[in-house]
């Protein structure tokens, strides 16, 4: 469908308030029975998370994880990459040295290990020894050259 069409059709189903004629231009009610709502009450009506206790300290605290976080730019992604694939074609389970953000922690770490593959798929690099880490986090790849 055309987007000519589906503004015919949204008009078509919207801006006619003839039906609305007798009351468009009344007055709002305001209830005698019942005091006005303030304004805050009524957004936290709607507000989707609310019920959620400790809500928003959670978030709080995972965004103070990642406040350490920097965030890798274009040159830094594309090195990366190219480092991987040198080590993917050089000679199997390299021990390489990793430095990668660790979400659970919220800092930096350095590994090292045994490198098994390169899960592209998943976007991870997995070791000998079962680490698995998550190629987006990685600052910094260092093969050890006397292996």
């Amino acid at each position: 469908m055309e987007n000519e069409d589906l503004l015919k059709i949204e008009k078509r189903l919207f801006s006619d308030t003839s039906k609305y004629r007798d009351i468009i231009n009344t007055p709002r009610h305001v209830s005698q029975a019942h005091t006005p709502m303030t304004t805050e009450d009524r957004a936290a009506q709607f507000s989707p998370f609310a019920a959620l206790t400790g809500y928003h300290q959670l978030l709080a605290k995972v965004g103070e994880k990642y406040g350490h976080k920097t965030y890798p730019t274009a040159e830094m992604r594309h090195r990366i990459r190219v480092q991987l694939a040198m080590i993917e074609r050089g000679r199997s389970h390299p021990l390489i040295k990793v430095e990668y953000f660790n979400g659970k922690t919220g800092f930096y770490e350095e590994y090292t290990g045994q490198l098994k593959r390169i899960d592209h798929h998943a976007h991870h690099l997995i070791f000998d020894d079962g680490t698995r880490l998550i190629i987006q986090n990685i600052r910094k790849i260092k093969r050890d050259q006397q292996n």
